[in-house]
């Protein structure tokens, strides 16, 4: 068995205080939908990347077209996203975002920006500088497929 180092332990323990952090972070304020967090990755890539075919949005996010396609099925009852006949092939249907769903999004950014720059009022220039850093190699490391996984299921 291999030993791993205790800093991969404070890793850990990092990643999961930062997401209940955010979580209870959320600005009431401000009128945005309740949205799951699957939902709301789905708006964003349908935002940033769209329209996009279902199995292409699955892949995305990381979960079977089945359930993609209910997390679009819930957007698409709000008024975020619908589903459109793809021009480059009758058979297929892509997912597009609506002006409500391109507004949605639009807020839940800039509410979360909002948040990042009164948090990092505390930091110096090179501390802001190295967590962006940091942050953008956490999210090449986890987006990186695991060996012997395929690229969809990676986590």
């Amino acid at each position: 068995m291999t030993r791993r180092a205790p800093d991969v332990d404070r890793m850990a323990d990092g990643v999961v205080e930062l997401w209940t952090a955010l979580q209870r972070r959320k600005d009431d304020r401000v009128s945005t939908a309740e949205l799951t967090t699957p939902q709301a990755l789905a708006l964003r890539a349908v935002v940033l990347e769209g329209p996009l075919r279902m199995g292409s949005l699955a892949e995305q996010l990381g979960v079977t077209v089945a359930t993609a396609s209910r997390t679009v099925d819930a957007l698409a009852d709000r008024g975020f996203l619908r589903r459109e006949a793809d021009p480059a092939d009758a058979r297929a249907v892509r997912v597009v975002a609506t002006p409500g769903g391109r507004r949605e999004h639009r807020l839940r950014r800039e509410r979360f920006v909002r948040a990042l720059a009164r948090l990092s009022e505390e930091l110096s220039e090179v501390e802001r500088r190295q967590l962006a850093e940091s942050l953008e190699t956490l999210a090449r490391l986890f987006g990186e497929p695991e060996p012997g996984r395929r690229a969809s299921r990676a986590v």
